[in-house]
């Protein structure tokens, strides 16, 4: 990589602001306890997580208890895609794209095995999901519509 590259992939992963770098250093080089531990150093690594817990919470309009902190996009669209599927038992349709993330799209094959009925929307010719084909695809069953808003 040259200093004049110019990186395009920001979806996937991008640098940390120094403000946040600032924020984690203390809990990367001195405060690193197990928060779930019950000795001084997991709580005090448990205080912090609470509390950046509620600080993003309120910034979101949501309760504190509302949210998971996951380590990535992969694992959060699992615990969102697969979760929503385990507790609704009487919908048993979830409705994606052809252009999904493998992130997305892995969980939703897996589901397919587990007896999951999915249907997988087309797209038009400008890259966008075909609305009319998405609204017909909605049914009583539907227990999920999951699609990518960006893609790189």
């Amino acid at each position: 990589m040259t200093d004049t590259s110019i990186y395009l992939d920001h979806n996937a992963s991008t640098p940390v602001l120094p403000e946040v770098l600032a924020a984690m250093l203390p809990y990367l080089r001195e405060h690193f306890g197990n928060p779930t531990s019950g000795h001084a150093f997991g709580r005090r690594a448990r205080a912090a997580v609470e509390l950046a817990r509620a600080q993003v919470a309120m910034l979101v309009g949501a309760a504190p208890d509302q949210l998971i902190f996951c380590s990535g996009g992969t694992e959060a669209n699992n615990l969102a895609i697969r979760g929503v599927m385990s507790v609704r038992g009487d919908r048993r349709h979830l409705v994606t794209s052809v252009a999904e993330h493998p992130a997305t799209a892995a969980p939703c094959t897996w589901l397919e095995g587990q007896g999951v009925a999915v249907t997988r929307v087309g797209l038009g010719a400008d890259g966008q999901v075909r609305e009319d084909e998405l609204a017909a695809a909605i049914g009583d069953d539907t227990a999920l519509v999951t699609l990518i808003h960006a893609h790189n």
